[in-house]
């Protein structure tokens, strides 16, 4: 009877520091990364998206601001 409790009881299984660290090294080889122009391309285009919504949150804050400050004279 306990045999058959215990079939659908699955274990964790413990793992260690070095194991996590051995396990980490081989996903790492696994990862596709990018050629240095690729990544160049890819951080330019992402300054660029961040620097322009920066201004443009900037423009609408003080379009915002300028028509509240008239509203409320």
């Amino acid at each position: 009877m306990s045999a058959q409790v215990n079939q659908g009881v699955k274990t964790k299984k413990r793992f260690g520091l070095g194991s996590f660290v051995k396990e980490t090294k081989q996903e790492l080889k696994r990862v596709s990364w990018p050629t240095r122009q690729e990544l160049l391309k890819n951080t330019g285009v992402v300054l660029t998206v961040v620097i322009s919504s920066t201004i443009l949150v900037w423009v609408l804050d003080s379009v915002l601001s300028g028509a509240l400050g008239l509203i409320l004279k």
